[in-house]
């Protein structure tokens, strides 16, 4: 019987040992599974203005800067213009706010959104779990996103984002900017491992699709 117990041991050890590394190798192989198309869009990044589609941005201080002509001086998505408050600009003071369809504040939240979107910051720091991506700007807003599909609402400019993985990309539906839509996309080029973020606003006033691509290279370490 000793003799018995003395060979069935050492079996017993052996199967363990051989049950263990197959789980361990099935664990490995779910684990890289789950997040084959999910990429990390991790990290410390900064705005490569040879390489984007807009200049100028914003500096560390969150200021827009003026050197591209999307800043303070541009309509648009600028201070300025546009979406401003003021009266020139097609959303100012003579334009929807006497009807009543927007008030200032809505319309303030609505140029901020905007001007992030088309004029975005120099520096991104990007934080990433399995539900959460948070991207924080040069100037310490947060804009928070969850891979899932479940809809977060901007605290600050009460813009709306449902986001998912479509293979290697991150891609966020906007609601809020008005009646076209707006999908933000982020990816990392495996190849040069820099981060591209791409805005596309179709249905806009002109009625033409518009398509913003901005390119980030990853902080040096």
């Amino acid at each position: 019987m000793n003799a018995l117990n003395v060979v069935r041991e050492p079996i017993s050890v052996g199967l363990v040992v051989i049950v263990a590394a197959l789980i361990a190798v099935w664990l490995a192989a779910e684990s890289q599974a789950q997040t084959a198309g999910k990429p990390s869009i991790a990290g410390a990044w900064t705005r490569n203005n040879d390489l984007s589609d807009t200049t100028g941005g914003t500096s560390e201080r969150g200021e827009p800067r003026d050197d591209g002509g999307r800043g303070r001086r541009a309509g648009g998505s600028g201070r300025g213009g546009g979406f401003g408050r003021g009266g020139g600009g097609g959303f100012g003071r003579g334009g929807m706010g006497r009807g009543g369809d927007m008030d200032r504040e809505s319309m303030a939240r609505m140029r901020d959104a905007m001007r992030d979107l088309t004029t975005p910051s120099n520096h991104l720091t990007i934080t990433q779990t399995e539900s959460m991506v948070v991207i924080t700007a040069a100037d310490g807003r947060t804009t928070r996103l969850s891979p899932d599909g479940q809809k977060i609402k901007d605290d600050n400019t009460k813009i709306e984002r449902k986001t998912k993985w479509d293979g290697g990309k991150l891609v966020s539906e906007i609601g809020g900017l008005g009646p076209g839509k707006t999908t933000q996309t982020f990816s990392v080029d495996p190849d040069s491992h820099q981060l591209r973020i791409t805005v596309q606003m179709e249905g806009g006033r002109a009625g033409q699709a518009r398509t913003i691509t901005n390119i980030y290279d990853a902080d040096a370490r």
